[in-house]
């Protein structure tokens, strides 16, 4: 992860520090994206970890889910951290590398997982990234939060693969 930076402190120090702590303990993976002709230069970073959704956090009406298979909670994959090189962004490369990561657990779904979560922050940029990317909140409870909670259904691409 050596020089990664992202612009962003918070998640440098994650992807630098913390992410090695989180791993250590089974709480997180993280995977890299890389530049063909540069394979040891990292241009994006994501971290993930399990994740459930509750039936009552959808702020309409649940999935079409039918009811038999609807426990408690559904299987879900949550984005705890996302990052581009600096140098790298405003090139669309952030929505590559969530194209790459919805088709991944869509693809290859060892878990079950139906949707992708993700704890946005909560400033513009954010927001409009995950939302040009197909993400809708949860809710309209947390708009004022540091971070406001947004899924994806994996189930919309199931006529894409």
């Amino acid at each position: 992860m050596d020089g990664f930076d992202c612009g962003d402190a918070d998640l440098n120090d994650y992807f630098h520090k913390d992410r090695l702590l989180y791993l250590s303990h089974l709480l997180t993976q993280t995977y890299f994206m890389s530049e063909s002709i540069a394979p040891d230069f990292i241009v994006g970073l994501v971290d993930f970890c399990n994740d459930a959704v509750r039936k009552e956090k959808f702020k309409v009406k649940a999935p079409d889910i039918p009811e038999e298979l609807f426990h408690q909670t559904l299987p879900a994959v949550k984005i705890t951290r996302l990052g581009i090189n600096k140098s790298f962004q405003n090139r669309n490369l952030g929505s590559h590398l969530m194209n790459m990561i919805k088709r991944f657990f869509l693809s290859d779904n060892r878990t079950g997982c139906r949707f992708i979560t993700v704890d946005a922050y909560n400033n513009e940029k954010v927001l409009n990234f995950y939302t040009k990317n197909g993400f809708q909140f949860f809710t309209e409870k947390d708009l004022k939060h540091q971070t406001r909670a947004m899924f994806f259904d994996l189930l919309r691409l199931q006529g894409m693969t």
